[in-house]
């Protein structure tokens, strides 16, 4: 069993997303990472070469915009509360647009790591 407290989350001041509380990672929990994004705002363009990413609105609205390169095709999903989205690794991804108030949840398959985070000129 693990239990992490509030006061135990890792903060990170993230390039592309801002600040995010990383609450499980490699270190306690090999199988998934999971973070909670907190009023996100606009986010840079990425993508993830090794882990995928399962989003989660916990409060407010997010809008993204994605691309494939697989299918060289590019579109936009708004997300709600209680809303799931699957991001799978080399899917690039960015926020566009929030409410000013706002809650993620992200869950990585298997961890997030710093060094995976690969910026994107596609979006």
């Amino acid at each position: 069993m693990i239990h992490v407290k509030f006061e135990d989350h890792m903060l990170h001041d993230c390039v592309f997303a801002r600040e995010m509380r990383q609450i499980l990672n490699e270190d306690n929990y090999g199988p998934a990472g999971l973070a909670i994004g907190v009023d996100l705002s606009r986010m840079e363009a990425h993508y993830h070469k090794t882990f995928d990413e399962i989003y989660y609105v916990l409060e407010g609205t997010l809008d993204f915009e994605f691309y494939d390169p697989a299918e060289d095709k590019s579109w936009g999903e708004e997300l709600s509360e209680g809303d799931t989205l699957v991001v799978p690794k080399g899917i690039h991804h960015k926020i566009v647009k929030t409410s000013p108030s706002n809650k993620l949840m992200i869950t990585s398959i298997p961890p997030w790591h710093a060094d995976d985070e690969n910026p994107s000129d596609k979006i």
